[in-house]
């Protein structure tokens, strides 16, 4: 349901495991639940995926503004996140 997809992104956004939401979610088959996700298909894999990566987007925000505030070690991880990111 609607309702449930916005609980597997909130609750990926905090990056809970796929079989902690699906016990919060009280779903009848956890294991169902985790597989579906591993095929990397449908709405709730793609609420788990746009819950993590809007959080991974948020700490990769504040990493840079300490970054350019001259933090060393969040430098280090933006030229980390840099050479991650080439094609």
């Amino acid at each position: 349901s609607g309702e449930q997809l916005k609980e597997i992104e909130a609750m990926a956004a905090l990056f809970f495991s796929p079989s902690d939401i699906a016990i919060n979610l009280e779903l009848e088959d956890p294991e169902a639940f985790c597989a579906m996700l591993e095929l990397k298909t449908g709405e709730a894999y793609r609420a788990y995926r746009k819950g993590r990566l809007r959080t991974e987007a948020e700490l990769r925000s504040a990493i840079r503004q300490a970054a350019l505030n001259g933090s060393s070690p969040a430098q280090q991880m933006m030229i980390s996140f840099l050479k991650d990111s080439d094609v």
